[in-house]
């Protein structure tokens, strides 16, 4: 395989967590494979006179704490300049990133994984809409009446804002809480113009839900969170913990079903969230925790991803 010249585009690489960051780790396998790295912000990129490009940096990268990167050069490059774009940038998924994605579209030669359009049509909250078969009873809108209906058909219920990530803005309520109208309209107006989601809540989560990890369409491994205690969100950012998990019949399933959405747009590297056998989210932007799998189960997705990355390029 011939070197490529591959750029992240992604939050400042000076705020990433070592021990846990799965571009730092996709990043640290295409350098041992001899491929240049460079990096840039959502603020760096910009169109000029028929032009996209960014203001980059080529770096090198290892796993040692506060000494992660070392900056070689910076320059203003065309994206169409190099072979590979990784888009690795968090939400939330706002205006400003999906600008971003207008911009990178019209690359013409590099290739951008995963795909700004799939980027784009993918929700990662109500894609699932597409498949109520595998999903929990779920409510999307505005309307306080008809939200106070919903949930009233259950016990208790999540209500999620829909672009954020990591479990910020996810709630759960009552539906016989006599509060219930006050904390639903607050929740609705800190979710600005946006509908927000609910969902019937699963107790099975309280033994963790399951990421799993889809490479071109394919399942590759699962990994488990366990939520802290006191707390019904297993994310790892509201201190959830990770545990070795594995694939389960119920999870090829979902993947199956899911995959020819993941292949029609493009996507070469997702990640399911899954609680008892019930999908929860499609995550397309910067699917995390290779690096917990790794520890946890010995599996390499950087390795498997660049397999294939290497496999497209060619």
């Amino acid at each position: 395989m011939k070197s490529l010249r591959i750029a992240v585009q992604m939050d400042p690489i000076e705020t990433m967590i070592v021990n846990h960051d799965t571009s730092l780790m996709l990043m640290v396998e295409a350098q041992a494979r001899g491929h240049e790295i460079w990096w840039w912000s959502p603020n760096d990129l910009f169109y000029d006179t028929g032009d996209v490009k960014a203001r980059a940096r080529r770096v090198s990268v290892s796993f040692e704490e506060a000494k992660h990167y070392e900056t070689h050069e910076e320059a203003v490059r065309a994206v169409d300049e190099f072979d590979v774009v990784l888009v690795r940038q968090d939400p939330p998924f706002d205006m400003g990133y999906i600008s971003n994605t207008y911009l990178l579209e019209l690359a013409t030669k590099a290739l951008v994984i995963n795909p700004p359009r799939g980027i784009r049509n993918i929700s990662e909250k109500t894609s699932i809409l597409q498949f109520p078969e595998l999903t929990p009873t779920t409510w999307v809108g505005r309307d306080l009446v008809a939200l106070e209906a919903f949930a009233r058909r259950f016990d208790q219920v999540v209500l999620k804002i829909l672009f954020m990530m990591g479990g910020e803005g996810v709630i759960k309520l009552s539906a016989s809480d006599p509060e219930f109208q006050k904390k639903a309209r607050a929740f609705l107006s800190a979710a600005g113009r946006e509908p927000i989601l609910a969902q019937e809540f699963l107790p099975a989560v309280s033994g963790g839900d399951k990421r799993v990890f889809v490479l071109n369409g394919e399942p590759f491994a699962a990994l488990k969170r366990l939520p802290k205690e006191g707390d019904f969100r297993a994310n790892l950012a509201v201190g959830g913990q990770a545990a070795a998990g594995e694939l389960d019949d119920a999870d090829r399933e979902i993947a199956a079903t899911v995959a020819p959405l993941l292949k029609r747009e493009g996507i070469v590297f997702a990640g399911l969230d899954v609680i008892a056998g019930k999908l929860i989210e499609i995550n397309v932007t910067s699917p995390t925790l290779a690096q917990e799998l790794k520890r946890l189960s010995g599996l390499d997705l950087p390795k498997a991803f660049w397999d294939r990355v290497e496999q497209i390029a060619a």
